[in-house]
């Protein structure tokens, strides 16, 4: 009886130990990316992730770190598998896998993950803030191409006129391929908007106050 007491004993320290090892390296990161050293505070994120590849804390600053080195898609993963384990940090890495997929240029995921973090925290007025600017953003595209497909079919009908009178060969014109409207139904752009209105946001830049965040800065 003894001799498993001391056992266990022995394995709770071990595990104790383990447990304050991952909480200094943690500080230790932070420390370096508050310090603006981003490579060597994702190196020590990564060093936690090798024996402790479920710590969502890590998973989510490294995410942080890979966005602050402009590597999109290494903080996209690691936002990823931060969402997907259950934790506090769950909702903030779904917000910013969104700012990932929008300075990578895929601005229908990034629709998408915020969607994900309002579905989440419906008072998440930052999420609420960048949705409604990415959308305002295709509307305008999209007024834009409309406006450019006018433009181009009222020139093919002049050019056409003028190929019937004589004066010339209209050119031929290539089809101008539409951008893919957001799969947000309007019930949920309409809720969406309903929100921010609420929320009476401040559409100035703002920052996420939960450890060592992204900062928005769009």
């Amino acid at each position: 009886m003894m001799k498993k007491l001391v056992s266990t004993l022995c394995v709770l320290g071990i595990a104790a130990a383990a447990q304050a090892g991952v909480q200094s390296q943690l500080r230790q990161g932070g420390k370096l990316y508050n310090e603006k050293k981003y490579g060597s505070a994702l190196n020590a994120y990564n060093e936690i992730l090798r024996d402790n590849p479920d710590n969502q804390r890590a998973l989510f600053n490294a995410g942080n770190a890979y966005y602050r080195l402009q590597e999109y898609t290494q903080a996209e993963e690691s936002y990823k598998q931060a969402a997907d384990v259950p934790g506090d940090y769950g909702q903030s890495a779904m917000y910013n896998l969104g700012n990932a997929y929008y300075r990578a240029g895929d601005k229908q995921k990034a629709i998408e993950s915020y969607q994900a973090a309002i579905m989440q925290n419906p008072q998440d007025k930052e999420a609420i803030h960048n949705l409604q600017l990415i959308m305002q953003e295709q509307q305008q595209n999209n007024n834009d191409n409309k406006n450019n497909q006018n433009n181009q079919n009222d020139q093919s009908d002049n050019q056409d006129q003028q190929n019937q009178d004589g004066k010339g060969r209209a050119p031929q014109q290539d089809e101008q391929s539409q951008p893919k409207n957001s799969e947000m139904s309007q019930g949920d752009a309409d809720r969406v908007m309903s929100m921010a209105k609420e929320q009476d946001y401040n559409r100035g830049a703002a920052s996420r106050a939960m450890d060592q965040n992204v900062d928005k800065d769009w």
